[in-house]
């Protein structure tokens, strides 16, 4: 088996999207599990859809999934790019180029050596040719599509033109070994002589992805099922250059739990949104491995290391039916790898979810309860608003919640007024301290603790949902606990 090489070619247009970070996965384990390389690949042949800073931010996007890249843009190829930024790891390789707009004399003698082997031939039919020929088609009830009036014309290479390539007519002997979905054959190729070299000089995908995989030496290309329909003009290239093929395997689409494909409209789309919004990369990780990938039949296995993932990732563990994103089911897989982390692990993670400056006013005692915190989260976004009580003093709490079951405010103030003098007088401030008092006030009134505990931690931390009471009570200390309590009573009462 001759070496593995992956690569992952994104468009550098925006932020990397989920089906787009699966697929550079896939790529990665594939390579992995064969001790192989990962090769990271720019395709941004169309400069007009180019976004500044995209390239940082899939190359970082990675680095985050814990991805590594082994062959990729250069700090010379980022510096002509103008995309250098200080930082940027240090990637290159022995096939570059990584980036397509720096490969365009490659692309430019690829198709001229099919042109002079008459596999493609020069165009010159203008936007409005082409325009008129298709409105002619439509009009007859034709399949639109171009004609080839250019042909068998020799068209001069010093007019204005593109290249196309000869699409063979009548029954086609193409056939692809997919490793996804088995023999794949067309009858008949329904594709008109496609353009691989436009006007301005840059190569179409469709020749440039044929030039890079073989000159990159990519054995194995993983991709969405999109390109299934244009495959024939690449095995026709790869014919024609006398190239061998890589090894191609089309995974179907990233589905919501619409069964519509996943978009902006689901909520989050690009991994980026997904660490803002309180994701671990590990756990985004380990979830989207697991959409259109099985480690095996009857394997109950959920939870997997980047390791473990390479380890076990196969390219018949694929399915050709898509893969639903579920982000429940993503959000449970969150919790636990929350869990997982040591406490001081979920404190570093958790800092910068904060508002600004609100960590540092309360460090040491949100660290005195992070275990708690941990436990009861599936995103570190929850964590700040769960432990507000630690670092402001405006908050507004929820009375109206804790008038439940038989509470009134009546009662409430009745509790909370008897609670003042014997918290005053308590002289070990601990949690079991307090729930003993706590609970012999309750039973003193004959209320159910439920009840009476919810008075109390709406007084004091303001919401129903809240790291445990008296751990959280005894973080907070006597004083402040005792000036919630005064308030509370106010609040009770109505008074604001």
């Amino acid at each position: 088996m001759k070496p593995v090489r992956t690569r992952f070619a994104p468009s550098p247009t925006g932020m990397l999207h989920i089906g787009s970070a699966r697929t550079a996965l896939f790529a990665y384990l594939l390579a992995r599990h064969f001790e192989g390389r990962f090769v990271l690949r720019i395709e941004d042949t169309d400069q007009a859809r180019r976004v500044p800073g995209a390239i940082r931010q899939i190359i970082e996007s990675l680095s985050q999934f814990g991805i590594e890249i082994d062959e990729g843009p250069s700090h010379d190829e980022l510096r002509q790019l103008g995309e250098y930024w200080e930082g940027a790891p240090v990637l290159g390789g022995t096939k570059g180029p990584y980036t397509q707009s720096l490969r365009a004399a490659r692309y430019r003698e690829v198709a001229e050596q099919l042109v002079a082997m008459g596999v493609a031939y020069r165009c010159e039919c203008t936007a409005e040719m082409l325009e008129r020929e298709r409105n002619e088609q439509m009009a007859r009830r034709e399949v639109p599509g171009y004609s080839g009036y250019c042909r068998d014309r020799n068209v001069c290479a010093d007019v204005p033109h593109v290249i196309r390539i000869r699409i063979p007519a009548g029954k086609s002997d193409l056939v692809l070994s997919d490793a996804v979905r088995g023999r794949i054959t067309w009858d008949d190729l329904p594709l008109r002589d496609t353009v691989i070299m436009k006007s301005d000089g840059m190569p179409t995908y469709h020749l440039a992805v044929v030039v890079d995989d073989h000159d990159m030496e990519i054995s194995h290309v993983i991709r969405g099922e999109e390109w299934i329909p244009t495959t024939p003009v690449h095995l026709l290239l790869y014919r024609a250059l006398g190239w061998e093929p890589p090894i191609f395997a089309h995974v179907a689409q990233v589905l919501g739990t619409d069964g519509k494909k996943l978009s902006k409209r689901h909520g989050a789309a690009a991994i980026e949104q997904f660490f803002e919004a309180g994701y671990l990369p590990e756990a985004l990780l380990n979830y989207v491995s697991l959409v259109g990938w099985s480690p095996g039949e009857g394997d109950a296995q959920e939870i997997f290391s980047l390791e473990e993932l390479a380890q076990r990732f196969t390219l018949e563990g694929l399915s050709a039916s898509a893969g639903v994103f579920d982000e429940q089911k993503l959000a449970w897989m969150n919790g636990v790898y929350l869990r997982n982390l040591t406490d001081e692990e979920f404190v570093t993670r958790v800092q910068s979810y904060f508002p600004e400056g609100a960590f540092a006013r309360c460090a040491e005692e949100f660290r005195q309860l992070a275990g708690l915190v941990k436990e009861r989260i599936k995103l570190l976004t929850e964590a700040p608003e769960m432990v507000e009580f630690l670092y402001r003093d405006d908050i507004v709490p929820e009375y109206a919640s804790a008038l439940k079951k038989g509470m009134t405010p009546e009662i409430a103030v009745t509790l909370i007024n008897e609670a003042i003098p014997a918290l005053e007088a308590v002289t070990e401030w601990s949690h079991d301290s307090l729930e003993s008092l706590f609970r012999t006030l309750a039973e003193s009134h004959q209320l159910k603790v439920g009840p009476a505990f919810t008075v109390f931690r709406i007084a004091v931390l303001g919401k129903a949902v809240t790291p445990p009471l008296f751990e959280s009570m005894a973080v907070l200390g006597k004083e402040r606990v005792l000036e919630r309590l005064r308030q509370g009573v106010r609040g009770f009462r109505g008074e604001g």
